[in-house]
């Protein structure tokens, strides 16, 4: 019995000390988990919300590595922490922003002090670009609202369209906006497009209907449509008809381009063929005319501006890269009027003044423009409208010729041999007989010019 009681006392004994242990290791822990981890939690939250709170953005990066060397029991936990705590802080509420739970100036706060600290950082780069998308939706859907307001529907739709799919919030009141806009703008754009209708202005009314066939799935605007191009059609292939009876190639050329854009596949090939045949047809029309002059021009391709300047008589250019005037010009004194290589005297100079033509097309020869270089010396002092002069030097003026001025000039050339170049100013006036080789030149400038441009 006593040995049963002894047992007992012993067991008793051992289940209190089991019990004191138990107790002293909760406490244990709990002061553990206190001291080392809420505390330290505490801390550290409370160094993230002092750099993004009371430190300026200039600032951030000296304050931030006093915190990495702080005098403290967790320093080096803070050095490992402090980064990913401020990163996961930051994008807290860039979510919230692209959630529209705050405005941009409030998430911008926290951009500004996380970008000079961690620049580099690859997620921190992610959550930036991510976040200027939605800052972009947001701003398309209130350019879009203030367009609208001032009643500039077709670029409020437009400006609607750019919100993200994304962006939930703007994207559902763009959508609203955007509907509003077709609805206002359909009426309007099918009353426009029949007015234009009715004055044969086919470009403008179908111009019209392709908006609102592009914006509105309606199957009324996309018929209608097609029954304008097809009338459209009919009146291009007769308006370039006439063109190719007047021989105005490029004129028929030009006008296909422009009318392109208004017809669907259905047009499109066939005229884009026509538009070749007469390419073509241009193309043996100019090289007839080139092939005529062939032993007297020159042509020399400018590679930085991809231009072609036809020059005459097998004049050399300074430079095939950059076209200077003025030294072109004066090389026409010394091997055209001179016919020798020396430096231009004053009196060949008087004697001969400069009425140079000179063509520049695209490398192609599809396009040209043509001009009259003039020069002039004179010891005396003049203002002339036409050539600057100053006394003992040599000034240059270039003329760019019209298109009109241009057919005008060779129906003159054509009828007569005896041509003058004026040169006018308020204090005299001076006439220049043009040579032979000169008329010769400005012929055949202008046939060229015609061949192309015509």
């Amino acid at each position: 019995m006593k040995a049963l009681k002894k047992v007992r006392g012993c067991q008793f004994f051992s289940l209190k000390v089991g019990l004191v242990l138990a107790i002293v290791f909760i406490f244990g822990s709990a002061f553990y988990y206190n001291h080392h981890v809420i505390l330290y939690r505490n801390q550290l939250n409370l160094l993230v919300s002092y750099l993004y709170d009371e430190v300026s953005p200039n600032q951030v990066g000296a304050v931030y590595q006093r915190m990495l060397n702080i005098d403290s029991d967790y320093r080096e936990r803070i050095k490992k922490d402090l980064e990913p705590a401020m990163i996961s802080r930051y994008q807290y509420y860039a979510n919230l922003y692209m959630l529209r739970k705050i405005e941009y100036e409030e998430y911008l706060q926290y951009e500004q002090v996380i970008e000079p600290l961690f620049f580099s950082n690859d997620k921190v780069i992610e959550i930036i670009a991510e976040v200027e998308k939605y800052y972009q939706s947001q701003r398309a859907y209130l350019k879009g609202l203030n367009l609208q307001q001032q009643g500039l529907i077709e670029e409020a739709i437009d400006s609607y369209q750019e919100v993200m799919f994304n962006d939930e919030y703007y994207y559902e009141l763009a959508k609203t906006q955007r509907r509003e806009c077709i609805q206002s703008i359909k009426n309007q754009y099918l009353t426009e497009a029949n007015e234009y209708y009715e004055q044969k202005n086919y470009i403008e009314a179908i111009r019209r209907l392709d908006y609102l066939t592009q914006t509105d799935k309606d199957e009324s605007v996309s018929a209608l449509k097609w029954y304008y191009q097809s009338e459209f059609y009919v009146e291009a292939i007769k308006t370039v008809d006439e063109f190719l009876a007047k021989d105005e190639l490029a004129s028929a050329i030009s006008y296909l381009q422009q009318i392109s854009d208004s017809f669907g596949t259905q047009y499109a090939e066939t005229l884009e063929l026509k538009r070749s045949e007469i390419s073509l047809q241009r193309m043996k029309r100019r090289d007839k005319v080139m092939s005529k002059y062939a032993s007297k021009i020159q042509v020399n391709l400018n590679t930085e501006s991809s231009q072609q300047i036809i020059s005459y008589n097998g004049i050399p250019l300074q430079a095939t890269t950059s076209f200077n005037v003025i030294s072109f010009a004066t090389n026409t004194f010394t091997t055209v009027k001179k016919e020798v290589d020396e430096s231009v005297e004053e009196e060949q100079v008087e004697q001969y003044i400069n009425v140079m033509p000179l063509l520049v097309t695209n490398s192609e020869l599809t396009s040209a423009t043509m001009s009259i270089l003039l020069g002039y010396y004179s010891e005396f002092l003049n203002d002339f409208e036409q050539v600057d002069i100053y006394a003992g030097v040599i000034e240059w003026s270039e003329v760019e010729l019209s298109t009109q001025a241009v057919y005008e000039l060779l129906n003159e050339v054509q009828a007569t041999t005896s041509l003058s170049i004026i040169f006018r100013g308020p204090l005299m006036n001076h006439s220049f007989e043009l040579e032979l080789v000169e008329n010769a030149t400005l012929l055949m400038m202008a046939e060229i010019y015609q061949s192309i441009n015509k």
